[in-house]
């Protein structure tokens, strides 16, 4: 299984990211701070879960690639991700750490077209996104991911998202809804 993950720039441009399994945090078990980092910051996404064997596969059929979704939530170190870009380092280590990436259960794709999804913090709401709403579409985040690596059943995409949550802080709550329905509900320690 591989896990792949959508990083953008300022000007919506992406970036595939491979990051090792040990990132995953499931069952809304609790996202501890880490050590390395004073300030840790997240990123509400929705993800999916490749279905079908494949390579450079074109956009118009990349739709065929994902039959689930859900969503995530992908965590950085903010201030270890400054002291790497000041040392001149790649800031991958910054979001690859074990547990950095939230994960929901999964749903059919077919029930939610519209995919709106919801991250409150303490019962705030702190964003709103859609499918629709993505810098980068899905099926062209599965076809732009397709061609530099093999898709395989099973493997995850995070499609990231230009909203960056900063200052999360212990005993902080995250919750995530899609489509009006709790996916992820979990603390910061």
């Amino acid at each position: 299984m591989k896990i792949l993950c959508a990083e953008y720039n300022r000007e919506k441009e992406v970036a595939i990211v491979p990051v090792g399994d040990d990132v995953l945090l499931r069952n809304n078990g609790d996202f501890y701070i880490p050590e390395f980092s004073r300030e840790v910051s997240c990123v509400p996404q929705l993800l999916v879960r490749i279905c079908k064997l494949g390579k450079s596969v074109g956009e118009r059929f990349a739709g065929r690639y994902f039959e689930e979704m859900g969503v995530g939530v992908r965590f950085y170190g903010d201030s270890f991700e400054e002291e790497l870009r000041g040392k001149g380092l790649p800031i991958g280590m910054a979001s690859s750490f074990d547990c950095s990436a939230a994960m929901s259960g999964l749903v059919s794709v077919a029930d939610c077209r519209e995919a709106v999804y919801v991250m409150s913090v303490n019962g705030v709401k702190v964003y709103e996104g859609s499918r629709e709403g993505q810098a980068v579409g899905i099926e062209r985040l599965v076809a732009l991911s397709s061609d530099f690596h093999t898709m395989k059943i099973g493997d995850f995409l995070f499609c990231g998202g230009m909203f960056r949550y900063r200052g999360l802080k212990p005993d902080d709550r995250i919750q995530v809804c899609l489509n009006g329905k709790e996916m992820l509900d979990f603390r910061v320690k």
